[in-house]
């Protein structure tokens, strides 16, 4: 297969998330990729871990989908600024689901190489995040 331009990756990292398949969007990144929620503190590490992380998510909000806002790419890096909504449905740590809706605006950062993600930063408000959940 051939590698994948920078373009080609983001288009299939948000198709992945809109089919809401983990492992599809996992196989994007380098077997040493790194997924960090800059929000929670926390890195998963492998594709293994993101795959897992994301199923995780989408257990709790199984309608969640991804509107991307606007994007910047600049060679290996890039920026996309998007909207996250979503209806809880599942436990997700201490929220029990009653139907509660999310819209959140956040923003991934990618470093992209060799046909790969070589790792994502996503940051969002975790404020927001929560006033909605209650």
């Amino acid at each position: 297969m051939a590698t994948r331009t920078s373009e080609e990756l983001l288009d299939a990292f948000y198709a992945a998330y809109e089919a809401r398949d983990p492992e599809a969007a996992a196989a994007l990144y380098a077997e040493d990729g790194e997924h960090r929620e800059i929000a929670q503190s926390s890195v998963r590490t492998g594709r293994v871990q993101i795959a897992e992380g994301l199923a995780r998510f989408l257990e709790a909000f199984p309608d969640a989908r991804w509107r991307v806002r606007s994007s910047l790419l600049n060679g290996a890096r890039a920026a996309v600024a998007y909207e996250l909504t979503g209806t809880l449905g599942a436990q997700l740590g201490p929220f029990e689901p009653r139907g509660q809706r999310l819209s959140l605006l956040g923003l991934h950062l990618f470093e992209l190489g060799g046909g790969e993600i070589r790792s994502t930063e996503d940051y969002w408000d975790s404020g927001s995040f929560a006033r909605q959940m209650r």
